[in-house]
């Protein structure tokens, strides 16, 4: 074999390896996400309602007097229906706002 074919050759081995390293590389890099997905949601999760009671002082308020007042079963019941309610009226708002913005783009 010539020489230009041997290097032909070697960078070729050489391309295959990495590839197939960096195929593994990918692997570790997506389970790596998919174990810490989970816990850096709820994180995000915290910080947003962190930030939405620094925003809205009378809902902390509020939220605190519901820790004390309502009992701790019931206050789970009531915090689940709040987030559904909170889903609710956000999926809401964005569909009038869509329809709002659609609206304004029509030729008059």
């Amino acid at each position: 074999m010539s020489w230009p074919s041997q290097r032909l050759a070697e960078i070729t081995r050489r391309r295959e390896l990495l590839t197939a390293r960096a195929a593994v590389q990918r692997g570790v890099i997506v389970e790596t996400f998919r174990r810490w997905e989970r816990p850096l949601t709820a994180a995000d999760h915290v910080s947003r309602a962190i930030s939405l009671l620094r925003e809205h002082p009378l809902l902390a308020a509020a939220v605190a007097a519901a820790l004390v007042a309502v009992p701790r079963g019931r206050l789970v019941s009531l915090a689940w229906r709040g987030v559904t309610l909170w889903r609710l009226l956000e999926t809401v708002a964005g569909i009038l706002a869509e329809r709002r913005d659609r609206r304004g783009s029509a030729p008059r």
